[in-house]
């Protein structure tokens, strides 16, 4: 059968599956490409058939006329094509003097715009409010980025009042207070991300209070990097029922209170990354919400910062291929006790990576092993403990330590010595990571991956009296160099990123 001869039905649905390669409809990206002339464009111009079962499908094929800053005003098709919801993309935007002027045309048919992505501009703070001064009725998505440029942001009151059918809303760079009349009137949100000062503030506006009337919430993000030590408000419980994805970015006080009131029963994705620089930490509320979604972190990755240490723990993943999708990141001073606070997700680890900065001086953060033996001492099921190149002879120096805790190793065999003198321990308990079975070094850097192999191998003699004593005890331990040396897939090398 000739092309030209199947049924519409068929077209249709060949063209749907068409528009489907095109990837998630919700990235601006993939919207940007299925609307114009390598998407829905090049089927509509194929014959006058083609265009006929292209154009009478808008909601199946999720047809859109598609505005960006650099794209030309399309009166033409605005008005032959006024049927099409419309599509305003101006979150890459460089505000020259025309750019306002077309934001204003691009918005000139605002019943029929779906889509709002704006980043902001003081330059152009009063033309932004004029553009986004209309009630847009049919309106599913709002982006606003990079508010935080603008000294004052308000948003017009008939954007506010007309958004009833808002299913995904970002803000980022504004302020709890600004947003509080934005957020009250949003009943419908699926998606709601925020880069705000705060979760709660003096005045008793709360984050929370909002969410409480958002049923239908499916993904949460917030990032709440400013903190003052005013009155931390009771705690609201709320329901969440949908809720699937939750991130949080934030410092450990109003994290606490955050999480202490939320019920999230079908919670499967998680990150929750928190800052506290207190000597000890406390997170009781963090600790329940993490437990009650029944969360078993299986892998972490300890990074060295000058005086910070960043924990990041890992769940284990669904299947192979997938990647680790709850994640708690603690960022602390590099002397504080974390396993007062962590305890109970510390001890469930299996797998440990320790990373440090290659462009740093990090020796001096190892060379005193104290503050390490109480972190390392908490990880008493790890197996699997991998070292990125700089850090092999200080923990090589650590391990051939008992535990601080543990019995004196003479009470078990006062004789056991090393070569070089050094008791050997012949009890399980005491060693840090009693668990262990193999060490896996890492070069990871340009510079570690030229290493002659005598290098390598005096690197591996460092550990020459810790395999020995655990041999003595029947606890082997494997080390050696990766093979293919890739870093671990869950780690993130780069110390200074702290973000979900």
């Amino acid at each position: 059968m000739s092309i030209d001869n199947l049924p519409d039905e068929v077209l249709l649905e060949i063209f749907d599956l068409y528009r489907q390669t095109f990837g998630d409809q919700l990235s601006f990206e993939t919207e940007r490409v299925w609307n114009n002339k390598k998407g829905w464009f090049k089927l509509a111009h194929v014959c006058h058939n083609w265009r006929s079962v292209v154009l009478a499908s808008p909601a199946r094929l999720r047809l859109r006329l598609y505005f960006a800053s650099n794209t030309p005003t399309r009166a033409v098709a605005l008005e032959r094509l006024s049927h099409l919801p419309i599509i305003v993309d101006y979150s890459n935007v460089i505000w020259k003097a025309s750019a306002p002027k077309r934001l204003i045309s691009a918005l000139r048919y605002p019943d029929r715009v779906c889509r709002i992505a704006i980043r902001g501009s003081q330059d152009a703070c009063g033309r932004i409010t004029e553009a986004l001064d209309l009630p847009f009725p049919a309106l599913e998505s709002l982006e606003l980025y990079d508010m935080a440029s603008i000294k004052r942001v308000l948003l017009p009151t008939s954007l506010i009042t007309s958004i009833q059918s808002l299913r995904h809303l970002r803000l980022d760079g504004m302020s709890l207070t600004s947003i509080s009349p934005l957020l009250s009137v949003t009943r419908s949100l699926v998606d709601l991300a925020l880069s705000i000062d705060k979760v709660f503030s003096a005045e008793g506006v709360s984050l929370l209070t909002h969410l409480q009337h958002m049923p239908h919430l499916r993904n949460l993000q917030v990032s709440s990097l400013y903190y003052r030590s005013y009155k931390i408000p009771p705690t609201t419980s709320i329901l969440l029922p949908e809720l699937t994805s939750f991130r949080f970015v934030g410092e450990c006080p109003p994290a606490e209170w955050f999480v202490a009131g939320l019920d999230t029963p079908s919670l499967r994705e998680f990150h929750i990354s928190v800052m506290d620089f207190s000597l000890r930490l406390h997170i009781p509320y963090l600790t329940k919400f993490i437990h009650s979604v029944g969360v078993v972190f299986v892998a972490a990755q300890l990074t060295i910062s000058g005086p910070c240490l960043r924990t990041d723990m890992f769940a284990k993943p669904h299947s192979i291929d997938d990647p680790p999708s709850k994640i708690f990141t603690f960022k602390t001073q590099f002397r504080a006790d974390p396993g007062s606070g962590l305890s109970a997700m510390l001890v469930t680890l299996e797998d440990i990576f320790l990373s440090v900065p290659v462009y740093r001086i990090f020796r001096s953060s190892l060379d005193d092993l104290g503050p390490w033996r109480k972190v390392f001492e908490e990880f008493r099921n790890v197996k699997v403990l991998r070292l990125l190149h700089g850090v092999e002879t200080q923990v090589a120096e650590m391990l051939r330590q008992p535990a601080v805790n543990a019995p004196p190793p003479q009470e078990a065999n006062p004789d056991a010595t090393t070569p070089s003198g050094t008791p050997i321990i012949t009890n399980r308990s005491q060693f840090i990571f009693p668990a262990l079975e193999e060490i896996v070094l890492y070069a990871g850097t340009p510079r570690g991956s030229t290493m002659g192999e005598t290098e390598r191998a005096s690197m591996l003699e460092s550990f020459g009296q810790f395999v020995t004593a655990r041999d003595e005890v029947g606890l082997p331990v494997k080390v050696f160099w990766s093979t293919d040396g890739e870093v671990p897939g869950y780690s993130v090398v780069d110390p200074d990123y702290y973000s979900t």
